[in-house]
């Protein structure tokens, strides 16, 4: 009865307006060409604080273990906050981990397209941990901190921004279980999807976000299959109009895996953007997994969020009805490039500057009505980003490059 249950809930979340698309079709992606304002702002709403206090939360669970007693204390917190926003549906999707009696749950949250409701951009990452060693699996700490408290907190941080808009396509995002064991979550889930022909339009994986060796640059190591170019394509673009400083580097994996290959062996397109494959955290799967240690670079797990975000944002497709782009006219940024100081032209009342990594350099208000000169000559050069609110109280994002 239960199996049927879940079946039932799985067609009704993937409920069907048309004719159903043949499985495995290739998909095309948004060709980018310059900034979307507004995706630019939702990714300056990605909070640190809010990612950390995420990271701590999740890492406090004595263990995240797929089967141990604390796994359903972690699935009631989250699904408590999904509950927190307005989604069209929360369901935990019941799989069994193979050669054992035990039922566990993925976490999988619904926003619904206005337009195309039947093709899903879907974001997730695995909510489970593990410590090597030997006992009871209630009694070895696992706290997981990076692996993968970091990459949940991703996407928890992706769905609270999200939240607030409306896309054309379906977005799914998705919190797996038993991911440390042989990716059985995400492997279901996928192959469920396949198996009811829902058109899945890409996937984007968090998995370790958090660490950064001593002495090296924040950069991406994206991972994908070469059948998944077109996708793969697609973020470059994105990094490259959004984060040109940020290096990107298409790369895998000689051990290990993670959710996203689930998705490739079920036809779909999928990514995983990683923190560095050969450098990643050496505290996985320990104890030490912690704050600090393993998650020592809390703006790297910034940068991951705010680069899925902007990312499933795009290939969704924002419904433009649904927001309000009264933009005033009056409002300019000059020169740009900038080489020691710019003016900022317009009905503006505050404005904070952020660099590369989401650290706020600069805060202004009570600003004068016309022309505000902004002093750069001892900033380094790079791109900034220029967050302005004007008299209405409407907020604005703009790029400036200090040459």
């Amino acid at each position: 009865m239960k199996r049927i249950l879940l079946v039932c809930a799985l067609l009704f979340i993937f409920c069907r307006t048309e004719a159903q698309p043949p499985l495995n079709q290739i998909h095309t992606y948004p060709s980018i060409t310059e900034e979307d304002e507004t995706v630019r702002y939702m990714m300056n709403c990605v909070s640190t604080d809010s990612l950390l206090h995420n990271i701590e939360r999740l890492s406090s669970f004595h263990t995240r273990r797929w089967d141990s007693k604390y796994i359903f204390d972690v699935e009631e917190w989250l699904t408590k906050e999904y509950e927190r926003y307005n989604f069209d549906s929360i369901y935990h999707h019941s799989f069994t981990v193979t050669d054992t009696i035990n039922d566990v749950d993925n976490i999988i949250v619904l926003q619904r397209g206005t337009k195309y409701p039947d093709e899903y951009v879907v974001c997730g990452a695995h909510y489970d941990s593990y410590c090597n060693g030997n006992g009871h699996p209630d009694s070895l700490r696992a706290p997981g901190a990076d692996d993968n408290a970091s990459g949940v907190a991703g996407i928890m941080e992706i769905a609270r921004i999200l939240s607030n808009y409306k896309f054309e396509r379906s977005i799914l995002y998705c919190n797996f279980n038993a991911e440390e064991v042989g990716l059985y979550g995400s492997a279901a889930f996928a192959k469920e999807c396949a198996d009811n022909d829902v058109d899945i339009v890409g996937y984007l994986n968090l998995d370790m976000t958090g660490y950064l060796k001593d002495d090296t640059e924040m950069h991406v190591d994206l991972l994908y299959i070469d059948r998944d170019s077109l996708l793969g394509a697609c973020f470059f673009n994105f990094a490259d109009i959004y984060y040109p400083e940020v290096p990107v580097y298409h790369t895998w994996i000689q051990h290990g895996d993670s959710d996203f290959s689930s998705f490739n062996r079920n036809g779909y397109a999928a990514i995983y953007p990683s923190e560095d494959v050969i450098y990643n955290s050496p505290y996985i799967h320990s104890i030490d997994d912690v704050i600090g240690l393993s998650v020592n670079n809390i703006s790297q797990s910034k940068l991951f969020t705010e680069l899925v975000l902007g990312v499933v944002a795009t290939i969704a497709g924002l419904d433009r009805t649904s927001i309000d782009e009264d933009i005033p006219i009056t409002m300019s940024i000059y020169p740009n490039p900038v080489d020691d100081h710019f003016y900022i032209q317009g009905d503006i009342v505050s404005v904070e500057i952020f660099n590369i990594t989401g650290q706020k350099i600069l805060h202004e208000d009570d600003i004068s009505v016309g022309r505000h000169r902004i002093d750069v000559s001892e900033w380094h050069k790079g791109v900034y980003i220029v967050c302005l609110k004007d008299k209405n109280g409407d907020r604005h994002s703009h790029k400036v490059v200090v040459k």
